[in-house]
């Protein structure tokens, strides 16, 4: 497996990183990140540039990054609203058949947004889907919002969940989410290509993987039915350090 490790020129590459808002956080040498692309015109397309939005935020297409709090926000859109979850959020893309959330953003510029955060990946990473053994990465704490009339409700993303084993259904405890990145192989950013983005049942190729008790059991892991907005329904997900 071909591991590409991030440089301050990769960070650069993405565009001017925070030129707007004074210098680069410092990133962590051994974080893997995706590749160089091969040429100004993809790069175009696949990387929008870095734009100032007020003191310390900043947008990279339709990520939201605020430097002072270290979070990410983006658009989603509830993509199950019943059935058994393998993942927290997918691509458009991605397993759409087995995830609570889908977003247009791409994988890719979401560990752009990460890495410019200074977020750090695993340096050991599972060996495969369902790997018994715990993610390891930075612990990030993940929240859903949505719009009902005038408010704003945001609320952890495992209120939307419950484990069931068996005929016994139970609401899922705070769980502990991890960045630990994605990986090129061959040639290929895996995140971008398979689109898994935060993952409940264990894979390497996430972005974000479930450290809690059960990450490793693809069948206990449910929509929370009567609790999640109809399929369709616009969300923004923020992620951000978890305290």
């Amino acid at each position: 497996m071909q591991m590409i490790r991030l440089t301050l020129s990769a960070v650069f590459f993405a565009g001017s990183v925070f030129a707007a808002g004074g210098p680069a956080m410092d990133m962590a040498p051994t974080t893997p990140a995706p590749p160089f692309l091969p040429g100004p015109e993809e790069a175009g397309n696949r990387i929008p540039p870095i734009e100032k939005t007020a003191s310390g935020e900043y947008r990279l297409g339709e990520i939201r990054v605020n430097k002072a709090e270290r979070s990410i926000t983006f658009p989603a859109q509830v993509n199950m609203d019943r059935g058994l979850l393998e993942y927290l959020i997918v691509h458009r893309k991605g397993k759409t058949h087995e995830s609570l959330l889908r977003t247009h953003v791409d994988p890719y510029n979401l560990q752009i947004a990460f890495l410019l955060l200074g977020f750090e990946g695993a340096e050991q990473r599972l060996a495969m889907q369902g790997d018994p053994a715990t993610p390891k990465g930075e612990p990030v704490r993940i929240t859903i919002s949505t719009n009902s009339g005038p408010t704003t409700a945001v609320i952890p993303a495992e209120h939307w969940l419950v484990n069931k084993l068996g005929d016994d259904v139970k609401d899922v405890e705070p769980m502990n989410w991890v960045f630990s990145g994605s990986y090129v192989d061959d040639g290929r950013f895996m995140s971008q290509e398979t689109g898994s983005i935060a993952a409940i049942w264990h894979d390497p190729v996430a972005l974000i993987d479930n450290a809690s008790p059960g990450g490793e059991s693809n069948r206990i892991w449910f929509v929370k039915q009567g609790t999640v907005p109809p399929v369709g329904t616009p969300v923004e997900v923020t992620i951000k350090p978890a305290k």
